[in-house]
């Protein structure tokens, strides 16, 4: 397949043991008879706590029923999500360690983060999409009588760098505020960045009023809205989240821009594609499951299963359109 060139809670210790024992099993790009005969190391790049960390753990968790041998999520965070994913990029290609990701693969790139992107993995399938949902602490909609994301955008017009927004540099909510903001005609650079490690940490920073203001999803900030604590302003989606069916889409409020988180699984260069087709075909009988299709959709999340070759095509295509606002996501 052709790419585009522009394209812990485990401990670290558990997965350095995970990566020297599956190093011996197979060499890389040589296909291994019984893949897989020990357990697979899934890397996590974000905290635990985040939507991405839920997901990928629920994921997991059917997907090993199907492999017959154990996954094991170790989250490995820090420096926008590209601690995790350069741990996988440089382990082993034999496909006994993982990288669950999104767009935050292209993102970091992008940003000058770091020096690789998508291109550097092979795809091995795409699980679940997630609509991103901005949203703001409640004392402040309160403060400024912000009861949607017209409104806040006025606000944000109007008063230049005032607002306080949590964000992680490089990751896909970086991109989304920035397309956001771009899209309603408003310099990116508006907001008040601060950055964070991940979902996590900027809901904490939320709700500890450091900050006025986030985009995150469903799936990690269920509590948060339903003891009001949490204000979504608009689902980025072309539909209402069933979850949510009071909250309009930001298109329904004039901002022509759509975005799910697209969670998948990633291995690393030179894995065997063999070993991909055997991981591919486990998510794929895992996500089949109706019960598993609930639970993701009680979430606030979608099944969205692409094989190794679709999920290519899917990658190729967000790194291209995150490519368009490269430049101004650097400003901030």
């Amino acid at each position: 397949m052709k790419k585009n060139p522009h394209l812990i809670i485990g401990t670290l210790a558990i997965g350095t043991l995970a990566l020297s024992s599956c190093g011996d099993t197979a060499e890389a790009g040589a296909a291994e008879e019984g893949f897989p005969s020990a357990p697979v190391e899934m890397v996590i790049p974000y905290p635990p706590g985040g939507g991405s960390d839920v997901l990928f753990r629920l994921m997991a968790e059917y997907a090993e029923e199907h492999l017959g041998e154990n996954i094991v999520p170790i989250n490995v965070e820090g420096a926008s999500a590209t601690v995790g994913s350069r741990q996988v990029k440089d382990s082993t290609a034999d496909g006994y360690t993982i990288l669950g990701t999104h767009q935050v693969t292209a993102a970091a790139f992008h940003t000058n983060i770091v020096d690789y992107g998508f291109d550097a993995f092979e795809p091995i399938a795409l699980g679940t999409a997630t609509p991103h949902l901005p949203s703001v602490s409640a004392d402040f909609a309160q403060e400024h009588g912000i009861e949607d994301l017209q409104g806040f955008l006025d606000h944000v017009e109007a008063n230049p760098g005032e607002v306080t927004w949590a964000f992680t540099t490089g990751s896909e909510d970086h991109y989304t505020v920035a397309a956001i903001l771009d899209a309603a005609g408003i310099d990116p650079t508006s907001l008040n960045y601060v950055n964070y490690n991940g979902t996590g940490p900027q809901y904490a920073a939320l709700i500890a009023g450091e900050v006025d203001g986030m985009t995150g999803d469903y799936a990690s900030g269920e509590g948060y809205i339903e003891d009001g604590s949490l204000i979504p302003l608009g689902v980025v989606n072309e539909d209402r989240d069933p979850q949510l069916p009071d909250v309009p889409t930001v298109s329904e409020q004039g901002i022509d821009f759509t975005l799910t988180v697209d969670r998948g699984f990633l291995a690393p260069e030179g894995t065997p594609a063999e070993h991909i087709e055997v991981l591919q075909d486990a998510f794929e009988a895992a996500f089949a499951e109706e019960e598993f299709q609930e639970r993701v959709e009680e979430l606030g999340s979608y099944p969205n299963f692409m094989n190794s070759e679709d999920y290519q095509s899917h990658i190729d295509e967000l790194d291209s359109s995150m490519e368009q606002l490269a430049d101004q996501m650097q400003e901030f």
